[in-house]
């Protein structure tokens, strides 16, 4: 909390802090989450499951539920006698900086895209889903190449990226759509999607239904099944979700200022159909929690940039860092009575 606080402070005065201080905030405030991250509880959330994995690296289950980094990893410092930290170490020290140095690269606005990281994604993340923030922040370099059309460089990236979660495959239909150009007509397609999906959804369409089970070796059916019996959560209902919410919110807002927005952001093409694929996502999958909630989470960094373009269309800039920071802090202390980040 106490980092969510300092980063509130520092964004509303980022636009007055020379370059230097900023670096070495930000810098200073990466080591924090790192340790954090690292050095985290066994209360955490998902914490007792990955030093399952990590002592039964090998067992035929893991091995075929498991990507293949995560079980490497556990062979390589379990035959020098390290436990679990070592895995939380490594994560932390993959993914944090990365991000951290990519948000650096990516937005003038570092600490305003900082309040949302943290508030929201950061302990979702690297936290608790450490396979998926490793994946996240591959996927989040892939955009830079995937932007500048370099398109092998940007596949590799997102291969890289599904050693550590496999769901970093629903990347792939950005690489189709990602570079077209945002017109009159893509920008009602993108209008219609959400609606579209939700009025499918609300007529109780299954895109289960169109997947042979043979595609994916019957693990959808296995998903589908365990949730009905109410082992992996519940089915949720999509625009009940305060994020989707903030989401559809945003997703119009950047229709409706695109041009205004690319002026200022290379990344806005891509921006924002991940934006739209990832609410498709949520929407379509909505019969399976863990599927559904995994593939709309796996974009959140994509989010915290996306966010972070409000500054361009609404004035003054601290009317948008304190909803920002009053979003993702409210997020938070709902997710920490709900103990969904430590039990």
């Amino acid at each position: 909390m106490s980092i969510f606080v300092l980063v509130v402070v520092i964004s509303l005065a980022e636009d007055y802090l020379p370059v230097w201080q900023k670096a070495l905030a930000l810098v200073t405030i990466g080591i924090a989450l790192v340790c954090i991250s690292a050095f985290k509880p066994m209360s955490t959330a998902d914490a007792s499951n990955y030093e399952a994995y990590f002592y039964l690296y090998d067992d035929t289950i893991v091995e075929l539920s498991v990507e293949p980094s995560y079980r490497y990893l556990s062979r390589f410092y379990l035959s020098f006698g390290f436990g679990i930290t070592a895995i939380f170490l490594t994560y932390a020290l993959i993914a944090i900086p990365l991000k951290l140095a990519l948000l650096w690269k990516l937005t003038p606005f570092v600490f305003t895209s900082m309040i949302v990281y943290v508030g929201i994604y950061y302990p979702l993340h690297d936290v608790v889903q450490i396979r998926c923030s490793a994946a996240t922040a591959f996927l989040l370099l892939a955009m830079v190449p995937l932007a500048k059309r370099q398109y092998l460089l940007a596949l590799l990236l997102t291969l890289v990226a599904t050693v550590f979660h496999y769901s970093s495959l629903a990347f792939l239909p950005i690489f189709l759509l990602g570079n077209i150009k945002v017109g009159k007509y893509w920008k009602w397609v993108l209008a219609a999607a959400i609606p579209i999906c939700l009025l499918l959804y609300l007529a109780g369409f299954s895109v289960f239904s169109f997947i042979p089970s043979s595609m994916t070796e019957g693990k959808l059916d296995i998903y589908k099944d365990m949730s009905d019996l109410g082992l992996w959560g519940k089915n949720y209902v999509p625009y009940k979700n305060i994020i989707f919410v903030a989401e559809f919110t945003l997703l119009y807002l950047f229709i409706y200022f695109y041009d205004t927005i690319k002026e200022h952001c290379i990344y806005a093409p891509i921006l924002i159909k991940v934006l739209a694929l990832e609410m498709g996502y949520f929407i379509m999958f909505a019969e399976v929690e863990v599927l559904g909630n995994r593939l709309h989470e796996l974009f959140g960094m994509f989010n915290v940039l996306a966010y972070t373009q409000c500054l361009y269309i609404i004035k003054p800039r601290y009317i948008v860092r304190i909803g920002l920071a009053t979003f993702s802090l409210t997020y938070y202390l709902v997710q920490m009575y709900n103990e969904v980040y430590f039990h």
